[in-house]
Parts: structure tokens; sequence; C-alpha cells
């Protein structure tokens, strides 16, 4: 099984993690990431619904993808929810433009799996869960700067995004 070069966080959140034992570890919750540098450092999965325990796994510990399933070697860190409302994350940041205005939100980014540098993030006007949402590219380097539930840039607007990438998501 060959892992893609580069990956959206949000194909990965879709998949079930199931270890080299079988077992099933539950859905992905969200990424593990360190904004300043730009990189993803694993993602969360959550086992059951009833339970408030939550699986941390490092993305090199990733060896396959599935059409539904992530298969993982090792095991996971386990943690609860208080913690991971801690780890910083600038998905679902409000993206603030030149003169203060939201612009949007970053709903997802494309990863590098090898490294886990983010390639560059996803921005929407709208909820990123809607179908037909538009999306627009954001590279790291656009970034001025970041605090929790905000990323700051120096753009007018989203058409200044990237020389006119625009994603159209169905």
């Amino acid at each position: 099984m060959t892992l893609p070069e580069q990956l959206l966080l949000s194909d990965l959140l879709r998949r079930k993690v199931r270890c080299d034992q079988g077992l099933d570890h539950g859905g992905g919750v969200s990424g593990w990431m360190h904004p300043p540098v730009h990189r993803l450092l694993g993602w969360v999965s959550r086992p059951s619904a009833l339970s408030r325990r939550r699986l941390v796994w490092r993305l090199d510990q990733l060896r396959g993808l599935g059409e539904l399933e992530a298969f993982v070697q090792g095991t996971a860190a386990e943690t609860d929810p208080a913690t991971l409302d801690r780890l910083p994350t600038l998905i679902g940041a409000a993206l603030i433009g030149a003169d203060g205005t939201s612009l949007g939100l970053v709903s997802d980014a494309a990863v590098e799996l090898r490294s886990g540098r983010i390639r560059h993030y996803l921005v929407s006007r709208s909820d990123p869960r809607l179908p037909g949402s538009s999306r627009w590219r954001l590279s790291p380097e656009r970034i001025v700067d970041q605090q929790p539930g905000r990323v700051v840039t120096a753009l007018q607007g989203l058409d200044d995004v990237v020389d006119g990438q625009f994603l159209a998501v169905v």
C-alpha cells in the first residue's frame, strides 16, 4: 500500500483508523498541528461516541490508506477533549484581511505526508461543510500573523489569495 505524496487533512479525518492488529480506533476528529512552522504532526481519532477518550496518532504512524480507512502502525497516545482544546490549530480560524475585515474561514490544509509540511490552506467564505462551497488556496507565505482563532494576511480580498487559483468544491 503506497501513500500519496500529498493529502487534504479532511480526507484523512474522514477515514476510520485501523491499527496493525486490525482494531478499529474510530474516525478522525481533528488535526494535530504546529502552526508557527505550518506542519501537521498527526491527527486525533475518537474510538467511541460514548467515551471522552481520544487517541492521538503521529503522522509517521500512517502506513496506508484505504477507501474508508487509514492504516496505522504502533500505539496512539491517549488524551481527553480538554487537552485537545488547548492544542493550537489554524483550521477553523477566521481569515482577516489587510483592512481588518473577515475574508472567510481556514477550512482545510493540503499536507505533504512525508514531512508533514502544509503546502497550502483552503479558505472558504461560507460553511465549508455545505456542498458546493467555494474554496481558495492560501499559501503559508501569505500569512502575516497567527493568533488563536485568527489568521491575519495582507490581502484585500479572496480574489488576491493565489493568482486566480480558485477551487470549486462539489
